[in-house]
């Protein structure tokens, strides 16, 4: 479609150019004594984080991540976002939708909003595991990566509010004690961006009928029972929500009719929950989950087509460890899940997907409609055994059982982790697995929509590594990874591949008559990522990373062989942050990557069965092969400079960026004018931006 990326880009624009106040009523403690983030885990550190960790209080001084710590997650290796404004990471050459995300133990809908920031509030963001590849067995359902944050207990010998207010944003945290062992802290945020956007633009081929907006908030009332024991009620969701309206003569309705009547998008969830946390006298933990999930995703794009689900899941989700001895560690689980998919829509439209450049609305064959509220229930069973095979040899065996009554497949999935330390401050690490998803675009195993009789796609995760403590305060890793996706779900390819004449009514009969969707296409990803961590001394710290990487996808229909849409196979982060004096902290981020993969048009031709409700005529691009053009590499500096000022009874916190420092104009797509494509525009990222944010603590 000719929907220009920039249009998405504008939001994370102004957003990045916009101060932020916050005011405290009373001074937290800071996050950098308590929290760190590992390259493959985060865990909670007493005191300076180990080298294999980058602490949360550096990811929130990360130049551009807007104090966000989940949004310097693409500072990490094998991290991309495409076109440079995807909501959600694709991680080692998987798609985002192949992803799983947790909160605080429980599953949640989506943990990005649609600008890039993250639905979590950063007074309470603790850590966040990013598990790139060869995950254990207690996650499942995901065949790429797992992102899965944990937000800290409300404090229980103090009181404090804090409010943020922007231009960007505004929001209210309130944590108070309730007793001597129970208190609690809630947060609501809303965007500001939507009453005042439209002053910037200057723009007459589109309006919005719905301003992009997005709503979020995070509560957590725990009992701490004993000093063993802890009893956590929870509740998260958002909503992110807009809608476009494109003119009768724009490029974007004469290149696809279809999109007459424009697009209209929102997504939301709810989600509550309590776990139990326990120690027991044997040494025994356990962690005991239950939760509703409500979701929703409604979907409107042209003047008839739209889509709406309601998706309301419960879950249980419980882990459990017990050292056997002083060589095993078990640990097991169990999860199940019951999800009442509610749809009902009407939509006319070829099946899109990553296989095809073409995706107009016009295109469509038949017309689709239908509802439905299926139940899907699935089980979840695992098992590991942390076993110390020698005081410097950590091997851990693992499996996943599971099992669903929709597609009615089962799966054994082993899992197995591994890490010898053979000489002092060298190790090699290791990992295979597994894995498997159903997908929550559930629309194409709809008998309405898409093909009950799909499977569930599979993936198998290689991954070898090792690392090296140089110094007290260096530390570097080489990691190597080798992914195949099997049984990846494709869209109906089109009806040359049958040689069927659309304009005969048996041959357009029979082509819509075929599967829309099937599991016809496989893939592969493979790379090398090197990364250096270098803790605080000499008054500076940083980190490096720097991946090369390949992936790779296959239509077993049309046999075609190509490079996904999220190869991008060098990309380089420098990150470092240099403390000027008692008060100045001065930082820089610089990331190189390769070019985005485009399908260029390279021509069009007068289709005569076609025209647009006006009457007028309508091409149809020719597209050169499949994602054969690479675009100019991608890199810029984001630098960024902190200082507290502390006075008699408060301080502040003021921080100062500038992104893309030295005015790179990165071309992330191309959009083409006139009905019939013919000139071509380079589509650009974001240009030099200053922003800066006040925090104060009353």
């Amino acid at each position: 479609m000719a929907f220009s990326p920039t249009r998405y880009l504008l939001a994370a624009t102004i957003s990045s150019a916009l101060p932020t106040v916050t005011l405290a009523a009373e001074q937290t403690e800071s996050s950098s004594d308590t929290d760190s983030v590992r390259l493959d885990s985060v865990q909670v550190q007493g005191e300076e984080a180990p080298l294999t960790e980058i602490s949360t209080d550096k990811l929130l001084r990360v130049p551009g991540s807007g104090n966000d710590p989940l949004g310097a997650i693409d500072s990490l290796p094998g991290v991309v976002f495409a076109n440079g404004n995807r909501s959600e990471p694709a991680v080692r050459g998987s798609s985002p939708e192949d992803n799983a995300y947790y909160v605080d133990f429980l599953p949640v809908g989506y943990i990005f909003h649609l600008d890039t920031s993250s639905i979590l509030n950063d007074n309470v963001v603790k850590d966040f595991t990013l598990e790139a590849a060869a995950f254990g067995p207690h996650y499942n359902n995901a065949t790429g990566a797992v992102i899965d944050a944990d937000s800290r207990l409300p404090y229980q010998d103090r009181g404090q509010t804090v409010i943020d207010v922007s231009l960007l944003k505004a929001g209210i945290f309130v944590e108070n004690q309730v007793s001597d062992d129970q208190a609690f802290y809630f947060s609501a945020r809303q965007s500001l961006f939507q009453y005042y956007i439209e002053n910037f633009l200057d723009e007459e081929d589109f309006e919005f009928t719905q301003v992009p907006e997005f709503y979020d908030y995070q509560g957590k009332y725990s009992w701490r029972i004993s000093d063993s024991e802890s009893l956590t009620f929870q509740v998260i969701g958002a909503r992110d929500k807009g809608a476009v309206l494109f003119a009768e003569d724009s490029d974007t309705v004469l290149q696809d009719p279809g999109l007459e009547g424009g697009i209209r998008f929102e997504q939301f969830f709810n989600t509550q929950g309590l776990v139990w946390d326990k120690l027991y006298s044997s040494g025994m933990t356990h962690k005991i989950g239950i939760s509703q999930l409500e979701e929703k995703f409604a979907f409107g794009i042209g003047a008839d087509n739209r889509i709406d689900v309601k998706v309301n899941s419960y879950h249980l989700r419980s882990q459990f460890t017990y050292p056997l001895n002083y060589d095993h560690e078990l640990q097991w689980g169990l999860q199940y899940k019951e999800a009442q998919t509610g749809y009902n829509g009407r939509f006319s439209a070829p099946n899109c997907d990553g296989f095809d450049p073409d995706c107009r609305i016009v295109d469509g064959t038949d017309t689709l409609s239908g509802k439905g509220k299926p139940v899907i229930k699935t089980w979840y069973a695992n098992l590991a055994d942390a076993w110390s095979v020698t005081p410097y040899w950590t091997l851990t065996p693992g499996v996943l059982i599971s099992t669903d009554d929709y597609t009615d497949q089962n799966f054994t999935e082993p899992r197995l982790n591994s890490r010898w330390e053979f000489t002092p401050g060298w190790a090699f690490t290791s990992g295979y697995g597994q894995y498997h998803i159903l997908p929550d675009n559930f629309g194409a195993y709809t008998p309405e929509f898409g093909n009950p009789e799909l499977d569930q796609p599979t993936a198998d995760h290689y991954e070898l590594g090792i690392e090296n403590e140089l110094a007290n305060d260096l530390f570097w890793k080489v990691e190597v990874y080798y992914k195949t996706l099997k049984d990846i779900i494709i869209g109906r390819p089109g009806p040359e591949l049958y040689n069927y004449d659309l304009e005969q009514p048996a041959d357009l009969a029979a082509y819509n008559a075929l599967p829309r969707y099937t599991n016809d296409a496989d893939g592969r990803a493979w790379g090398m990522e090197f990364f250096i961590n270098k803790n605080l001394t000499d008054k500076w710290y940083g980190w490096l990373s720097a991946a090369y990487s390949r992936t790779e996808r296959k239509d077993q229909l049309t046999g075609d062989n190509f490079r996904y849409n999220y190869d991008q196979p060098v990309i380089i982060n420098m990150v470092s942050n240099y403390q000027y004096n008692k008060d100045w902290q001065i930082g820089f981020k610089w990331r190189f990557q390769s070019g985005q993969l485009v399908t260029p048009i390279i021509g069009a031709e007068f289709n005569q069965t076609k025209s647009d409700k006006a009457g007028r005529d309508v091409y149809d691009p020719i597209y050169a092969d499949l994602n054969s053009e690479r675009l100019k590499a991608y890199h810029k500096l984001d630098i960024r400079a902190d200082r507290t000022f502390i006075f008699k009874s408060w301080e502040m916190d003021f921080y100062a960026e500038v992104l893309n420092v030295y005015g790179r104009q990165n071309v992330v797509d191309y959009e083409y004018e006139g009905d019939d494509y013919s000139k071509r525009n380079e589509v650009t990222d974001l240009p030099t931006i200053i922003s800066f944010g006040i925090k104060a603590k009353l």
